[in-house]
């Protein structure tokens, strides 16, 4: 096996082991104290669960905010958050959650089961705005609430202040996993009405930490809830500086005045090999699957099904992730190998250019294609330098493209309407189960800016995914998406390319940090050895 090989099936290994830590297991005695010294892009603006949209705020809310359940800090699964103990009912519909006794809010009161009716309520009001609330309409009464025709959510039930259920029109397996995120956290009513507009400013929950000194545009510092249920943080706070510039993070990691920082392509190489952080590198193998998409509503790709293959058989991901300095990993389905129904690591680049030339004979293009394709991407740089090797290795098989860049809103409107015969795009789940990726790439009512953006239909598959969806049997549940995937893939609207594996880099008196396979960076279990 040649050293290529052997780096892939490495990382395969680890990637179905799910995220790998920073810092390698320490029996040493953790030490509370210390502030940790970390970056957002651009400043937060507000911590108000209604509100999140932005990367910088989702990093640093998940550690300000709370509510039934919580990301793990591998970023992989749930755990236990202000709920102790859950449960299902047979048939799928009513889910009880039994809440901690003494789980304080920030300003000291205990939560109770009534404040997440509150807090769901203020969610799914049209009068609030929140782009969470769709994360909520399974509810029963959810429809009728929002039209106004109904005064509450019947379906959020108060059994007492430590028991409360939560009853769907249908079952619904991904409700739970959906519970973890940021923007469904529990909220006092008085503290939100005593801030009114400013209350993102002055978030009240019950995280581990809240919010402390923030100078906008600066930095932003979140202390050490002394009365969080799981007992107060090591650290005595996090201070997020604001810092875009990639590079600008890295002299400033050099320099000990940032402890965590994203290892850029320009450092990658001087950093991962110094023996000073042997054991500070992290990976994560992020929920993320990169490919390339055919409009399945425009020729000659959507009725074509040989040459949809003959693209994907022609695209040489080891040259990709040669590029990428092996921080992806080869992807030939949509699901990650570790995931709910995932597959088995896929060690080889599925590139065959005798079998792409093949396919173009089977699809009737011997002699390639006179038409230039436009693929549409946003201008990122590392998109673009990919794509210049796609362009290569299509034009070895008579299929010749140009690198549509566009920035950022124009392409979403392009990949969202359908005005492309070839695009690049990619999926980031939004919660750690299989759904949060199928669904929106391949169900058919999500066709368009919802996320199946090759506008890709197949019967089977919406039945499929539906019964995915219902089933509260794990088992079942990975053996319907294992289904999918297969019979996707026969189809192949969509051209896989890479799983992104996201490497970061902290100080070594850093310990127990995890990076996140969502992104989304937890602190409480984090402490300093200085």
């Amino acid at each position: 096996m040649n050293f290529r090989k052997l780096v892939a099936l490495l990382l395969a290994v680890l990637m179905l082991a799910g995220s790998v830590s920073a810092v390698a297991e320490t029996a040493e005695e953790p030490k509370y104290g210390g502030i940790l010294v970390a970056y957002t892009s651009a400043d937060p603006m507000n911590f108000d669960p209604a509100t999140l949209t932005a990367w910088d705020q989702t990093i640093v809310a998940a550690n300000i905010l709370e509510g039934l359940v919580r990301l793990n800090p591998q970023g992989t699964g749930i755990e236990e958050g202000i709920a102790k103990e859950w449960s299902v009912s047979d048939d799928g519909l009513t889910w009880t959650f039994i809440l901690r006794q003494g789980a304080k809010f920030h300003n000291g009161r205990e939560v109770v089961a009534g404040d997440f009716k509150y807090s769901f309520e203020r969610i799914a009001n049209p009068a609030t705005a929140s782009s969470a609330a769709w994360m909520l309409n399974k509810l029963e009464g959810f429809d009728a609430f929002q039209a106004g025709e109904a005064d509450e959510i019947t379906g959020i039930k108060v059994v007492d202040d430590y028991n409360l259920q939560l009853v769907l029109v249908e079952p619904f397996a991904p409700f739970v996993s959906m519970l973890a995120s940021a923007s469904l956290a529990v909220v006092p009513k008085e503290s939100v009405e005593e801030y009114g507009e400013d209350f993102g400013l002055n978030a009240v929950s019950a995280g581990p930490f809240t919010i402390g000194e923030w100078n906008f545009n600066q930095d932003l510092t979140i202390n050490a809830f002394e009365d969080y249920w799981a007992g107060r943080p090591y650290l005595d706070g996090v201070k997020f500086r604001v810092i875009n510039d990639e590079n600008t993070r890295i002299v400033e990691f050099d320099a000990q005045t940032l402890d965590i920082a994203w290892i850029t392509p320009a450092h990658y190489e001087r950093l991962t090999t110094d023996p000073t952080y042997a054991n500070s590198i992290g990976y994560a193998y992020t929920l993320h699957t990169a490919f390339l998409i055919f409009n399945m509503e425009q020729e000659p790709f959507g009725s074509n099904k040989a040459l949809r293959e003959a693209v994907f058989a022609a695209m040489d991901t080891q040259a990709v992730l040669e590029l990428l300095q092996n921080r992806a990993s080869y992807a030939d389905r949509l699901l990650l190998p570790g995931m709910l129904g995932g597959g088995e690591p896929c060690t080889e680049s599925p590139r065959n250019i005798e079998l792409a030339k093949q396919k173009m004979v089977e699809a009737g293009y011997p002699d390639g294609i006179d038409e230039v394709f436009d693929v549409i991407t946003p201008a990122w740089n590392n998109n673009i330098k990919i794509l210049e090797i796609y362009q290569q290795n299509l034009k070895e098989i008579g299929i010749n493209i140009t690198i549509g860049a566009m920035d950022s809103s124009a392409y979403n409107e392009a990949r969202n309407n359908g005005q492309f015969k070839i695009a690049w795009g990619n999926v980031v789940a939004a919660y750690p189960d299989p759904d949060a990726m199928v669904y929106p790439t391949f169900y058919s009512g999500s066709i368009g800016a919802s996320g199946n953006y090759a506008r890709y239909s197949n019967p089977e598959v919406d039945a499929l995914i539906e019964k995915a969806r219902a089933s509260t049997n794990d088992d079942e549940r990975a053996d319907l998406y294992r289904q999918i995937d297969d019979m996707v893939l026969q189809d192949l609207p969509y051209a896989y390319l890479d799983h992104n594996i996201y490497v970061d880099i902290c100080q070594p008196y850093v310990k127990n940090y995890c990076p996140s396979a969502l992104d989304v960076s937890t602190y409480h279990r984090v402490w300093l050895d200085k």
